[in-house]
């Protein structure tokens, strides 16, 4: 089968429904940061278990360095509003 990035409905509806599932957990009292740290710990132990540790890693940097990137942007974001309110 195509990867999942070839098929970006199936992407879309699968996270409609991680999110409904996690949301109804935290609605039954679960707390957010255990559903969801749960959540990713048996997510990243399937994609070990499909594609390997190497590959699983590889992923995870391209998502730290996706994550690294977004922080920088919203510091310069921040820092650029906060100039513009001094002027």
């Amino acid at each position: 089968p195509p990867p999942i990035e070839d098929l970006p409905e199936i992407r879309d509806e699968l996270q409609k429904h991680w999110q409904s599932a996690a949301m109804d957990l935290v609605r039954r009292g679960f707390r957010p940061e255990a559903v969801f740290e749960t959540v990713l710990t048996v997510g990243l132990a399937g994609h070990v278990e499909l594609h390997g540790k190497d590959v699983t890693a590889r992923k995870l940097i391209f998502v730290a360095e996706q994550l690294a990137e977004q922080v920088k942007k919203e510091a310069e974001a921040m820092e650029e509003a906060e100039r513009s309110t001094k002027n």
